[in-house]
């Protein structure tokens, strides 16, 4: 077992299992996860990517500024360094940035993916979740540049699964707030930085990647995307954009569903009155 990445974003302590899953161990220390996952799953700023997937999760982690403890065994750790971030360059851009990832796009079914495709809307069909679309419209109707912190508290904690729909939605509107910050003719940083506070809740995992996205860290397939809208590689563009649709059960759609949604906005002038 070796370490083969080891996120710019963990703190030193002792961190407890918190939940496993087939690639990913997650560990807490109460306030934030550490993630242990397989190459597949890949870098993240709180990721350490092993080799060697272990079968089993131990209890707890020790992360010293030397070592990783696992069990009964020691790594030697070497923080990766901060990837450079990626803004879009000018408002010319957005437009084809658009057009490029949803080119043939094929939404997780049950995601957030129906505020862009109403016709999704079809997949829908419990009591519990044709109130959850109708809940969803409603707080669309509603939504305005200046109201953005509220409409992050109104999305928050909405939906199903382990990180719920809303908070994978909250994640994309910043993901998309920092990238269109250069070209904006407004100063977004309070506006980011109240849109995170109200996204905060109270699901630990939910709130990593809410951090994450506040603080404008990237993960694996993400950050891929991002560089191929930069370079203009279709090819990649469509590889990685399906990957990110692809992470978790609904995830990557919701999340990528909020980033579009939020671009969608600022083109038609409703984040740049």
């Amino acid at each position: 077992m070796e370490i083969k990445y080891f996120g710019y974003d963990i703190f030193y302590g002792k961190y407890f299992l918190h939940s496993k899953f087939k690639s990913v161990y997650n560990y807490t220390d109460n306030n934030s996860i550490v993630s242990i996952v397989n190459s597949e799953i890949g870098k993240g700023p709180n990721n350490i990517v092993i080799d060697d997937f272990p079968d089993k999760a131990e209890n707890e982690v020790i992360i010293t500024s030397k070592k990783l403890i696992i069990g009964k065994e020691s790594f030697k750790i070497d923080k990766s360094k901060n990837d450079a971030k990626i803004y879009l360059r000018n408002k010319d851009q957005l437009k084809n940035v658009i057009e490029l990832i949803l080119n043939n796009i094929n939404f997780e079914e049950k995601s957030l993916g129906f505020i862009l495709f109403p016709e999704e809307e079809k997949y829908f069909k419990s009591t519990f979740e044709i109130a959850f679309v109708r809940k969803v419209k409603e707080i669309l109707n509603d939504f305005t540049f200046e109201n953005l912190p509220t409409f992050a508290k109104n999305m928050k904690g909405l939906g199903f699964g382990l990180t719920p729909s809303g908070d994978d939605f909250n994640c994309g509107v910043l993901y998309a707030l920092h990238y269109l910050k250069n070209i904006s003719n407004i100063d977004s940083t309070e506006t980011i930085y109240r849109y995170f506070s109200n996204a905060i809740g109270n699901n630990l995992i939910s709130n990593t990647f809410i951090m994450q996205a506040y603080k404008n860290n990237y993960y694996k397939n993400f950050q891929n995307l991002l560089i191929a809208l930069d370079d203009g590689e279709n090819e990649k563009i469509i590889y990685y954009r399906d990957e990110v649709l692809a992470s978790g059960h609904s995830s990557g759609s919701d999340m990528l569903a909020g980033f579009i949604f939020c671009l969608n906005s600022f083109y038609q002038g409703g984040l740049n009155d």
